[in-house]
């Protein structure tokens, strides 16, 4: 008997390895519930993405295809915007569904 007739379900999960798209779109819909804003500092440290890759799929989920979903892009205020060892501002993003 072969693996995948054994555990069907367990097949059926490594086939589908879920997108970078769907990873963000899920942790930031999750950070929404608590209200959260999250910097892509954070999504990379949570996702093990890129930034750049997350960048690029915070702007994928406004197209309509994606959900055209709201995502609100801030400033995080001076106290929380430094970047250890840099003077560069921190923006931080909110999605909604």
């Amino acid at each position: 008997m072969s693996e995948g007739r054994r555990h069907p379900q367990a097949r059926a999960e490594m086939e589908h390895m879920p997108t970078q798209l769907e990873v963000v779109r899920q942790v930031m819909l999750c950070a929404a519930q608590y209200g959260s804003w999250l910097t892509l500092e954070e999504l990379a440290r949570k996702t093990k993405f890129p930034e750049p890759s997350i960048s690029a799929q915070l702007r994928h989920l406004r197209k309509e295809e994606h959900g055209a979903f709201c995502v609100e892009k801030r400033r995080r205020t001076v106290d929380e915007a430094l970047r250890t060892n840099t003077h560069e501002r921190v923006w931080e993003y909110q999605v909604q569904g």
